[in-house]
Protein backbone atom coordinates (compact mmCIF):
# COMPACT_ATOMS: atom_id res chain seq x y z
CA UNK A 1 0.00 0.00 0.00
CA UNK A 2 1.05 3.62 -0.54
CA UNK A 3 1.62 5.76 2.53
CA UNK A 4 1.53 9.56 2.64
CA UNK A 5 4.01 9.59 5.52
CA UNK A 6 6.45 7.49 3.48
CA UNK A 7 6.16 9.74 0.42
CA UNK A 8 6.26 13.03 2.38
CA UNK A 9 3.74 14.22 -0.24
CA UNK A 10 0.72 15.92 1.22
CA UNK A 11 -1.33 16.84 -1.85
CA UNK A 12 -1.14 16.97 -5.66
CA UNK A 13 -2.64 19.23 -8.31
CA UNK A 14 -3.36 17.98 -11.85
CA UNK A 15 -4.65 20.43 -14.46
CA UNK A 16 -6.19 17.57 -16.48
CA UNK A 17 -8.79 17.14 -13.76
CA UNK A 18 -8.58 20.73 -12.53
CA UNK A 19 -8.43 19.72 -8.90
CA UNK A 20 -6.42 18.74 -5.83
CA UNK A 21 -5.73 15.10 -4.99
CA UNK A 22 -5.12 14.01 -1.39
CA UNK A 23 -5.23 10.22 -1.76
CA UNK A 24 -1.67 9.03 -2.63
CA UNK A 25 -3.07 6.13 -4.64
CA UNK A 26 -4.32 8.68 -7.19
CA UNK A 27 -1.19 10.87 -7.24
CA UNK A 28 -0.13 9.40 -10.55
CA UNK A 29 1.15 10.45 -13.97
CA UNK A 30 0.15 8.49 -17.11
CA UNK A 31 2.87 6.28 -18.58
CA UNK A 32 2.33 7.93 -21.97
CA UNK A 33 2.98 11.40 -20.54
CA UNK A 34 5.95 12.85 -22.42
CA UNK A 35 7.51 13.88 -19.10
CA UNK A 36 7.81 10.16 -18.35
CA UNK A 37 8.99 8.59 -21.59
CA UNK A 38 10.71 11.54 -23.33
CA UNK A 39 11.75 13.88 -20.51
CA UNK A 40 9.82 16.64 -22.27
CA UNK A 41 8.91 18.82 -19.32
CA UNK A 42 10.21 21.68 -17.17
CA UNK A 43 9.87 22.15 -13.43
CA UNK A 44 10.79 24.21 -10.39
CA UNK A 45 10.45 24.17 -6.61
CA UNK A 46 8.89 26.82 -4.37
CA UNK A 47 9.13 27.38 -0.64
CA UNK A 48 6.23 28.29 1.60
CA UNK A 49 7.48 30.08 4.72
CA UNK A 50 5.08 31.10 7.49
CA UNK A 51 2.16 30.61 5.14
CA UNK A 52 3.57 32.83 2.39
CA UNK A 53 5.03 31.86 -0.97
CA UNK A 54 8.67 32.85 -1.34
CA UNK A 55 9.59 34.58 -4.65
CA UNK A 56 6.56 33.17 -6.49
CA UNK A 57 6.60 35.43 -9.54
CA UNK A 58 10.32 34.97 -10.12
CA UNK A 59 9.88 31.19 -10.16
CA UNK A 60 6.82 31.28 -12.41
CA UNK A 61 8.51 33.64 -14.87
CA UNK A 62 11.53 31.35 -15.07
CA UNK A 63 9.35 28.28 -15.65
CA UNK A 64 7.28 29.96 -18.36
CA UNK A 65 10.47 30.98 -20.16
CA UNK A 66 11.76 27.40 -19.90
CA UNK A 67 8.47 25.99 -21.23
CA UNK A 68 8.60 28.34 -24.19
CA UNK A 69 12.18 27.29 -24.93
CA UNK A 70 11.14 23.64 -24.67
CA UNK A 71 8.23 24.28 -27.08
CA UNK A 72 5.62 23.26 -24.53
CA UNK A 73 2.27 25.00 -24.72
CA UNK A 74 1.18 26.55 -21.44
CA UNK A 75 -1.71 24.49 -20.03
CA UNK A 76 -2.77 27.39 -17.80
CA UNK A 77 -2.24 31.12 -17.71
CA UNK A 78 0.43 32.57 -15.43
CA UNK A 79 -2.27 33.80 -13.07
CA UNK A 80 -4.04 30.41 -13.01
CA UNK A 81 -0.79 28.58 -12.24
CA UNK A 82 -0.03 30.98 -9.38
CA UNK A 83 -3.54 30.60 -7.95
CA UNK A 84 -3.43 26.80 -8.23
CA UNK A 85 -0.13 26.64 -6.35
CA UNK A 86 -1.40 28.85 -3.54
CA UNK A 87 -4.62 26.83 -3.23
CA UNK A 88 -2.68 23.57 -3.24
CA UNK A 89 -0.45 24.73 -0.38
CA UNK A 90 -3.43 26.06 1.58
CA UNK A 91 -5.23 22.72 1.23
CA UNK A 92 -2.57 21.00 3.35
CA UNK A 93 -2.76 23.41 6.28
CA UNK A 94 1.04 23.52 6.41
CA UNK A 95 2.62 26.88 7.25
CA UNK A 96 6.04 25.78 6.00
CA UNK A 97 6.47 23.37 3.09
CA UNK A 98 7.82 22.93 -0.44
CA UNK A 99 5.92 22.88 -3.73
CA UNK A 100 7.41 21.15 -6.74
CA UNK A 101 5.60 21.78 -10.00
CA UNK A 102 5.97 20.72 -13.62
CA UNK A 103 4.76 21.83 -17.03
CA UNK A 104 4.70 18.70 -19.19
CA UNK A 105 4.13 18.26 -22.92
CA UNK A 106 1.45 15.86 -21.71
CA UNK A 107 0.02 12.40 -22.44
CA UNK A 108 -1.59 10.91 -25.51
CA UNK A 109 1.16 9.31 -27.55
CA UNK A 110 4.32 7.23 -27.26
CA UNK A 111 5.92 9.07 -30.17
CA UNK A 112 8.63 11.71 -29.93
CA UNK A 113 6.29 14.59 -30.69
CA UNK A 114 3.38 15.18 -28.30
CA UNK A 115 -0.14 15.78 -29.48
CA UNK A 116 -1.02 19.49 -29.55
CA UNK A 117 -3.18 20.86 -26.78
CA UNK A 118 -2.29 18.08 -24.29
CA UNK A 119 0.17 19.89 -22.01
CA UNK A 120 -0.39 19.47 -18.26
CA UNK A 121 0.44 21.40 -15.10
CA UNK A 122 1.31 19.11 -12.18
CA UNK A 123 2.25 20.13 -8.64
CA UNK A 124 2.83 18.44 -5.30
CA UNK A 125 3.30 19.67 -1.73
CA UNK A 126 6.27 18.23 0.15
CA UNK A 127 7.19 18.55 3.80
CA UNK A 128 10.11 20.87 4.38
CA UNK A 129 11.19 24.19 5.87
CA UNK A 130 13.54 26.33 3.77
CA UNK A 131 14.73 28.18 6.87
CA UNK A 132 16.52 25.03 8.02
CA UNK A 133 18.29 24.17 4.75
CA UNK A 134 21.32 26.49 4.82
CA UNK A 135 23.64 23.92 6.36
CA UNK A 136 27.35 23.82 5.55
CA UNK A 137 28.65 21.36 2.95
CA UNK A 138 31.64 19.77 4.66
CA UNK A 139 33.19 18.44 1.44
CA UNK A 140 32.75 19.03 -2.27
CA UNK A 141 34.59 17.59 -5.28
CA UNK A 142 35.28 18.39 -8.90
CA UNK A 143 33.74 15.65 -11.06
CA UNK A 144 34.46 14.35 -14.55
CA UNK A 145 30.90 14.06 -15.85
CA UNK A 146 30.28 15.60 -19.31
CA UNK A 147 28.48 18.92 -19.31
CA UNK A 148 24.87 19.36 -20.28
CA UNK A 149 24.43 20.74 -23.80
CA UNK A 150 24.50 24.55 -23.71
CA UNK A 151 20.78 24.73 -24.50
CA UNK A 152 19.91 22.67 -21.41
CA UNK A 153 22.52 24.26 -19.18
CA UNK A 154 20.22 26.79 -17.57
CA UNK A 155 16.80 25.36 -18.51
CA UNK A 156 15.32 23.49 -15.57
CA UNK A 157 14.02 20.54 -17.57
CA UNK A 158 13.37 17.04 -16.28
CA UNK A 159 16.41 15.88 -18.26
CA UNK A 160 18.57 15.49 -15.15
CA UNK A 161 20.82 12.59 -16.10
CA UNK A 162 24.04 14.64 -16.14
CA UNK A 163 23.10 16.28 -12.83
CA UNK A 164 22.31 12.90 -11.29
CA UNK A 165 25.63 11.45 -12.44
CA UNK A 166 27.52 14.50 -11.19
CA UNK A 167 25.98 14.19 -7.76
CA UNK A 168 26.53 10.43 -7.69
CA UNK A 169 30.26 10.84 -8.41
CA UNK A 170 30.63 13.52 -5.76
CA UNK A 171 28.71 11.51 -3.16
CA UNK A 172 30.88 8.46 -3.82
CA UNK A 173 33.81 10.59 -2.65
CA UNK A 174 31.88 12.00 0.31
CA UNK A 175 30.71 15.21 -1.40
CA UNK A 176 27.36 16.85 -2.03
CA UNK A 177 26.58 17.85 -5.63
CA UNK A 178 29.77 17.88 -7.70
CA UNK A 179 31.56 20.81 -9.34
CA UNK A 180 31.85 20.58 -13.12
CA UNK A 181 34.19 22.50 -15.39
CA UNK A 182 34.48 23.14 -19.10
CA UNK A 183 37.25 21.71 -21.27
CA UNK A 184 39.02 25.06 -20.90
CA UNK A 185 38.87 24.75 -17.11
CA UNK A 186 36.12 27.27 -16.33
CA UNK A 187 33.63 26.48 -13.60
CA UNK A 188 30.49 25.23 -15.34
CA UNK A 189 27.02 26.51 -14.64
CA UNK A 190 24.37 24.21 -13.28
CA UNK A 191 20.62 24.31 -13.80
CA UNK A 192 20.38 23.65 -10.06
CA UNK A 193 23.00 25.62 -8.10
CA UNK A 194 24.88 28.83 -8.58
CA UNK A 195 28.47 28.67 -7.30
CA UNK A 196 29.91 31.71 -5.52
CA UNK A 197 33.53 32.40 -4.64
CA UNK A 198 34.81 35.10 -2.29
CA UNK A 199 38.31 35.92 -3.52
CA UNK A 200 41.02 37.77 -1.55
CA UNK A 201 40.08 41.38 -0.98
CA UNK A 202 36.40 40.54 -0.38
CA UNK A 203 35.69 40.16 -4.11
CA UNK A 204 32.60 38.04 -4.81
CA UNK A 205 32.40 36.17 -8.11
CA UNK A 206 29.29 34.22 -9.07
CA UNK A 207 30.31 31.71 -11.73
CA UNK A 208 28.39 32.20 -14.97
CA UNK A 209 28.83 31.78 -18.69
CA UNK A 210 25.91 34.10 -19.45
CA UNK A 211 26.06 37.84 -20.00
CA UNK A 212 23.25 38.74 -17.62
CA UNK A 213 21.49 37.41 -14.55
CA UNK A 214 18.32 35.36 -14.89
CA UNK A 215 15.30 35.43 -12.57
CA UNK A 216 16.69 32.77 -10.28
CA UNK A 217 19.97 34.69 -9.85
CA UNK A 218 18.68 38.19 -9.17
CA UNK A 219 17.93 37.50 -5.52
CA UNK A 220 21.50 36.43 -4.73
CA UNK A 221 22.86 39.44 -6.62
CA UNK A 222 20.51 41.71 -4.66
CA UNK A 223 21.89 40.42 -1.36
CA UNK A 224 25.46 40.71 -2.64
CA UNK A 225 24.98 44.28 -3.86
CA UNK A 226 23.57 45.23 -0.46
CA UNK A 227 26.84 44.02 1.11
CA UNK A 228 28.74 45.95 -1.54
CA UNK A 229 26.91 49.18 -0.67
CA UNK A 230 27.66 48.55 3.02
CA UNK A 231 31.37 48.19 2.30
CA UNK A 232 31.42 44.52 3.30
CA UNK A 233 32.35 43.49 -0.26
CA UNK A 234 34.76 45.38 -2.51
CA UNK A 235 33.25 44.05 -5.76
CA UNK A 236 30.51 41.79 -7.08
CA UNK A 237 30.81 40.16 -10.49
CA UNK A 238 28.79 37.64 -12.46
CA UNK A 239 31.26 36.07 -14.88
CA UNK A 240 33.34 33.16 -16.07
CA UNK A 241 35.91 32.01 -13.53
CA UNK A 242 38.72 29.54 -14.17
CA UNK A 243 39.18 26.72 -11.67
CA UNK A 244 42.72 27.93 -10.91
CA UNK A 245 41.38 31.34 -9.88
CA UNK A 246 38.47 29.79 -7.99
CA UNK A 247 40.82 27.56 -5.99
CA UNK A 248 42.31 30.71 -4.42
CA UNK A 249 38.99 31.61 -2.84
CA UNK A 250 38.60 32.39 0.84
CA UNK A 251 34.93 31.36 0.85
CA UNK A 252 32.79 29.22 -1.43
CA UNK A 253 29.08 28.49 -1.47
CA UNK A 254 26.33 26.88 -3.54
CA UNK A 255 23.10 28.83 -3.94
CA UNK A 256 19.59 28.48 -5.28
CA UNK A 257 16.78 30.97 -4.78
CA UNK A 258 15.91 29.89 -1.23
CA UNK A 259 19.09 28.16 -0.05
CA UNK A 260 22.74 29.12 0.45
CA UNK A 261 25.14 26.34 1.43
CA UNK A 262 28.73 27.26 2.36
CA UNK A 263 31.37 24.78 1.19
CA UNK A 264 34.11 24.11 3.74
CA UNK A 265 36.43 21.82 1.75
CA UNK A 266 36.96 21.39 -2.00
CA UNK A 267 38.95 18.52 -3.49
CA UNK A 268 40.55 17.76 -0.14
CA UNK A 269 41.68 21.34 0.56
CA UNK A 270 40.07 23.51 3.24
CA UNK A 271 38.36 26.69 2.08
CA UNK A 272 39.73 29.51 4.22
CA UNK A 273 40.06 28.13 7.74
CA UNK A 274 37.52 25.36 7.11
CA UNK A 275 34.58 27.12 8.76
CA UNK A 276 31.66 29.18 7.45
CA UNK A 277 32.95 32.53 6.22
CA UNK A 278 31.75 36.04 7.09
CA UNK A 279 30.31 36.84 3.65
CA UNK A 280 28.49 33.51 3.41
CA UNK A 281 26.90 34.17 6.80
CA UNK A 282 25.91 37.71 5.76
CA UNK A 283 24.20 36.35 2.63
CA UNK A 284 22.36 33.70 4.68
CA UNK A 285 21.25 36.40 7.14
CA UNK A 286 19.82 38.41 4.21
CA UNK A 287 17.94 35.34 3.01
CA UNK A 288 16.54 34.65 6.47
CA UNK A 289 15.31 38.25 6.69
CA UNK A 290 13.51 37.77 3.37
CA UNK A 291 11.90 34.61 4.75
CA UNK A 292 10.41 36.77 7.49
CA UNK A 293 8.97 39.07 4.80
CA UNK A 294 8.60 36.94 1.63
Amino acid sequence: SISLSHLQVKAMYNSMIGGIITDPAFMTIPIDDHMVHRGHAVFDTLSIVNGRVFALQSHINKTIRAANNAKIELPLSKEAMSTSLKQLAASTGLRCCKIRYWISAGPGSMFIQPYPGMSVFYAIVLEGDARNENQDISKEFTVNIPLNPRFLETMKSTNYLFNALSQAESKEKGGFMGIQKTQEGYIAESSIWKIGFVLPGDRLVIASNKDDAQDGDVQLLTYANELLSQGKLSSVSYRKIHIDEAKNCEEMFLSISDTIKPVLEWDGILIGNGTRGRISQELIDSLQRDFANP
